[in-house]
């Protein structure tokens, strides 16, 4: 079965097990290996290279399978790395994988890929409607050793940072490390520090050591841009036209002064400028100076809001940025860890029945009595934990509670879905941080409920009332298409995106209970919302209403892109569903308030027509959709959505037969998207085979690299819906950890209550348990809450906090004790379990 791998090199498949006539044998798997130039590992199902560090062509589809071992050739870490990396809190490569597979780093406020030459700015866009994209910066902190081998890359979770290192020569190891302040949010930071070849700092350095460095950034030329071939761009783009301004410009603080490319839609030409220390192209360290930084600052006219601004205030505040953060400069690296260690008090534990850490092997490959190849076995626990790690990494680069402009489903630090906002960050991304940060997940809703101008706009473009969100939005919601209220397509008709945004304000409400904000902020979004819908429904003869020519969430439609981009389709089962949710959580809300209901909403909401067909007791995609067949795809997901996350008030058979119906004629290649769905239904099906099956998918389908990159789907092009480079999908790393906290662990919110309803003695493979730590309840009080195969564990650690109380299905209830541990064990309790303030 010949294929490529990511970077389009020729592989081979040397296939062994269970199902094959030759077992698999470790050291015939590494002679082979060695003999392919190309191989860097290999997995104990033969493949000879993993899907977890390159991607082979067919693989992103071919991983339902357990795989118990993966097995890296050259896997060889510094040794004061190796702690945290057997503890999930590093991503080790060596080599490093091509650069589109890179990790973000990031605040939330900027971010990049490390070592880049570009940057960005959450929020700051170029171009007006119909041709807006995220803008490029070019980047401070990009660059690389050049004259010395690079002999480990790690990307450090507990520190926020990315860290390569450089054998200088027998004696010394250079450093190299990038980061952008957590708690200084315009701060980029390089770094160059000097340890000995050991890699633990027992002794300063006997010698001088200068090496050179190729810095990328260069405003006024931007030629270094190679990351265009990660987003299927092929030229130089450049977003920003920069000036170096010679006159506040010193030896060691470097101005440029930059206008985006184009005035934005109010016709105001938006500024930025980037204060940075020059990098020389030589560098010199020694035992007086084992450490050399460099800081830049960034501001833009998008930090003073809408209104216009000079280019003057926006220099200043750069230059301002600068001063502080080169007053702090000493406790620059030991502020930001100390921010993410906060961060990190929450999140998610993965422990396994055996120790993470892995094994090294020595072995005779060529069977002549010499070891000629080292190999590292680790276990599938340690896979899964750095992957939860890396995906709620992924997610807080992008996210922060103080600068509510949404992320994108590339992220932050990249040109991907032209940095615009997708149902992606409501659906996916915002619940899997929403137990542990609800102040990020907040300021997600902060940015739609400050789309609600723009949104307003949007639907009076298309004769409509109240608010229609965009299908792509870019700053403050503005559209990236279908200004004029014509044409097809995704960008006009997928509609369904206006109800999600509504969803998701009932998700944050649900798990916080927070009445203050849902009056404020989260009223007028539904209150909006539910007059979109009254004013989009048609009535029909029957009393009953639809809602016409929409683009469903399978875009493929019936594989026939061409009819349902152009006019849509009638009555989408999943859009109709979100909008009866809307149109009865807006009723709820406003009584609720006292607020003005228009009592046509609960009568529209009763009267949606719901596709369903009551012979097969499944539902129907939309009025007309062909019937199941192994030629039809479903692409990515919209029936299951009615059970999770929507809670559609569908009967368990029903359930069952949709996800019977479903599942099986659903796209592989958009595993990010459609597996977690399918892993959590089937998991509250009891299904816990077909559930592995697709945590398998959700967690290695189309993942690049050691530093799991993901991507929508996989980047060959001849592959069904393959599209090239467009990394990464944060959307995949939401999913995946929504299938672990909502499905494995079992959690939900729900109306007034904090619910727990794990599947009994069902766990992920080789995992012995799995502790939500620190969840807050209505979004207040930490506990930690924990699930293996004999029961459920709750614990406080503030002995100052409320009590928690935990009561289930039979009514019996427990106090979770402050400062200790409550124990259920699931013989003596019934499931589902409540945790409420007692």
């Amino acid at each position: 079965m010949p294929g490529t791998d990511a970077n389009g090199n020729d592989i081979e498949y040397f296939e062994c097990g269970p199902d094959y006539s030759v077992e698999c044998d470790i050291n015939v798997l590494a002679a082979r290996c060695n003999v392919n130039s190309n191989c860097r590992g290999f997995n104990t199902n033969g493949f000879l290279k993993s899907c977890t560090a390159g991607c082979d062509q067919g693989c992103c589809y071919d991983v339902t399978q357990n795989v118990d071992l993966y097995i890296k050739k050259g896997y060889l870490p510094p040794k004061d790395w190796i702690d945290d990396i057997n503890g999930a809190r590093i991503l080790f490569a060596n080599p490093e994988p091509h650069f589109c597979f890179l990790p973000e780093i990031g605040n939330g406020y900027i971010a990049t890929v490390a070592m880049s030459a570009s940057i960005f700015q959450s929020g700051l866009f170029t171009g007006k409607c119909g041709n807006i994209g995220k803008a490029r910066l070019p980047s401070p902190i990009g660059g690389t050793v050049t004259n010395a081998p690079l002999i480990a890359s790690g990307l450090h979770f507990n520190k926020g940072t990315f860290a390569r290192r450089y054998q200088i020569d027998a004696d010394n190891v250079i450093e190299q490390r990038v980061y952008i302040s957590r708690p200084h949010r315009s701060v980029m930071v390089l770094e160059f520090e000097l340890n000995p070849s050991s890699s633990v700092v027992s002794h300063s350095p006997s010698s001088n050591v200068t090496f050179d460095y190729s810095w990328t950034f260069d405003p006024l030329n931007q030629t270094h841009n190679p990351e265009t071939a990660c987003v299927g761009g092929g030229n130089v783009e450049i977003d920003v036209l920069f000036t170096f301004n010679t006159t506040l410009s010193t030896s060691t603080l470097h101005v440029y002064e930059g206008i985006v490319d184009g005035q934005d839609d109010r016709g105001r030409t938006v500024y930025v400028t980037i204060c940075t220390n020059p990098v020389p192209s030589s560098i010199t360290l020694s035992s007086s100076t084992i450490l050399q930084q460099y800081i830049a600052t960034l501001a833009s006219s998008i930090d003073f809001g809408p209104d216009p601004i000079s280019q003057t205030s926006v220099t200043l505040e750069a230059i301002n940025r600068f001063e502080e953060a080169n007053a702090f400069r000493p406790k620059l690296f030991t502020s930001n860890m100390a921010a993410w260690k906060n961060l990190w008090k929450s999140g998610i534990d993965l422990f396994p029945h055996q120790s993470f850490q892995p094994h090294i092997q020595e072995l005779d490959t060529n069977f002549d009595g010499t070891k000629d190849t080292q190999i590292t076995t680790f276990s599938r626990s340690l896979d899964i934990a750095q992957h939860i790690n890396s995906s709620m990494y992924f997610l807080l680069t992008s996210s922060r509670e103080d600068w509510p402009y949404g992320i994108s489903p590339g992220g932050l630090s990249s040109q991907s879905y032209s940095g615009v906002m997708f149902f992606d960050m409501d659906w996916y991304m915002m619940p899997g941080l929403l137990p542990f940060y609800p102040e990020f997940a907040e300021n997600i809703l902060r940015y739609r409920y400050n789309s609600l101008a723009e949104s307003n706009k949007i639907a009076r473009v298309f004769n409509y009332s109240g608010a229609m969100y965009a299908w792509t939005a870019s700053y403050f919601g503005r559209p990236q298409g279908c200004c004029d209220g014509h044409g097809g397509w995704e960008l006009c008709i997928e509609q369904h995106v206006t109800a999600d945004v509504s969803i998701a304000v009932r998700m944050y409400y649900y798990a916080t209970q927070n009445k203050e904000w849902l009056e404020n902020i989260g009223w007028p979004i539904l209150r909006d919302v539910a007059i979109f819908y009254t004013s989009r429904v048609t009535k029909n003869a029957d009393d009953t209403y639809s809602i016409n020519g929409v683009m469903p969430v399978d875009e493929w439609c019936d594989n026939e892109q061409s009819k349902c981009g152009d006019i849509g389709v009638n009555n989408a089962v999943m859009t109709n569903a979100g909008a009866v949710i809307s149109l009865q959580f807006a009723t709820e809300v406003g009584n609720m308030f006292n607020f003005d209901v228009d009592p046509s909403w609960i009568e529209i909401a009763n009267g949606i027509r719901i596709g369903f067909n009551s012979t097969t007791q499944t539902h129907i995609q939309w009025d007309g959709a062909l019937p199941p067949d192994p030629h039809h795809y479903v692409c990515p997901e919209d029936v299951l959505y009615l059970t999770y996350p929507m809670n559609f008030n569908i009967t368990p058979e029903i359930v069952r037969n949709d996800a019977e119906k479903f599942v099986p004629i659903t796209c592989k290649e958009n595993a990010g998207m459609t597996a977690p769905i399918h892993n959590i239904v089937w998991l509250m099906l009891n299904e816990s085979f077909k559930a592995e099956g697709e945590f398998n998918r959700s967690l290695q389908a189309c993942t690049y690299g050691e530093f799991h990159v993901r991507n929508e789907v996989d980047i060959h092009s001849d592959i069904i819906g393959g599209h090239g480079f467009n990394s990464h999908f944060l959307t995949g790393d939401g999913g995946f950890l929504q299938a672990v906290i909502n499905g494995y662990a079992g959690l939900r919110f729900e109306a007034n209550r904090l619910v727990f309803n794990p599947l009994p003695g069902v766990l992920t493979a080789e995992t012995n348990s799995i502790r939500l730590r620190n969840i807050l309840l209505q979004g207040t009080y930490p506990f930690h809450y924990t699930v293996d195969s004999y029961g459920i564990k709750f614990r406080i650690d503030d002995i100052f906090m409320e009590k928690l109380c935990v009561t289930d299905s039979n009514q019996n209830k427990w106090t979770i004790p402050t400062g200790d541990e409550l124990k259920l064990e699931f013989d003596k309790i019934s499931l589902p379990v409540i945790v409420q303030l007692c």
